[in-house]
């Protein structure tokens, strides 16, 4: 099997957001003739075309459609995004424990002395 080509990405990104010939060359700002010529694989695209499909999909890691490898940088974010997803549970989780705590605390104190931590605040 060939390797796959930036034609063969760009392809993928044209059918995944399930544009035709002609609106992906629309969204891009560039001719009908010079998207197809990259589609069929007739061209390769330019330096421009590159930078407009980056930058009209969010989702397309540059370094994907150029090489055809996913950045480091994206698979150390997914990592990161990861580690803060578990501590926020576990804050969440710590702030229910003390919520808990303090209520407990307060049911046991005393109303007299209740009262006088409210006099003094």
């Amino acid at each position: 099997m060939a390797e796959e080509t930036i034609t063969d990405r760009i392809v993928k990104i044209m059918t995944k957001e399930g544009h035709t010939v002609s609106t992906f060359a629309k969204k891009l700002g560039i001719s009908w003739s010079s998207a197809k010529n990259i589609i069929s694989g007739r061209n390769a695209p330019n330096y421009e075309t590159i930078v407009k499909i980056i930058e009209c999909f969010d989702s397309i890691d540059a370094n994907w459609l150029v090489m055809g490898e996913k950045s480091i940088k994206k698979t150390e974010e997914g990592k990161l995004y990861s580690i803060i997803s578990a501590q926020q549970k576990t804050i969440e989780s710590q702030l229910k424990t003390i919520d808990r705590l303090t209520a407990k605390l307060v049911e046991n104190i005393p109303e007299e002395s209740g009262k006088k931590v409210e006099d003094a605040v």
